[in-house]
């Protein structure tokens, strides 16, 4: 996508030096995100700890929504409650949180 045809909030976002995650469904549907920080995942590890795994979820992906917006996405999970946690984890592989590691006794 041509940077002229991304989102204006995007734009805005990238100008203020956000990093910025774009995540495209099966669907094409195209979602923008700034990229969670080490504070965000540890709210997110704080909530999700203390039993309220789906509060954590949600809370990470409305937060760092930018295009579509919180408020947008929040309507959208009404109809598509799954979208949740699929975006939920895209988010938490760009941070390294979905990685596979071999342990190996030594």
């Amino acid at each position: 996508m041509a940077p002229s045809a991304l989102p204006k909030a995007v734009t805005e976002a990238q100008t203020a030096g956000k990093t910025i995650l774009e995540l495209t469904g099966d669907d094409d549907q195209k979602y923008y995100f700034e990229k969670p920080g080490s504070k965000d995942i540890e709210r997110f590890i704080a909530t999700a700890t203390k039993g309220k795994a789906t509060q954590a979820v949600r809370n990470l992906v409305i937060e760092k929504a930018i295009s579509p917006t919180g408020e947008e996405l929040a309507n959208e999970f009404k109809e598509n409650p799954g979208r949740m946690v699929a975006l939920n984890s895209a988010l938490q592989a760009a941070v390294g949180m979905n990685e596979d590691f071999t342990a190996k006794k030594l």
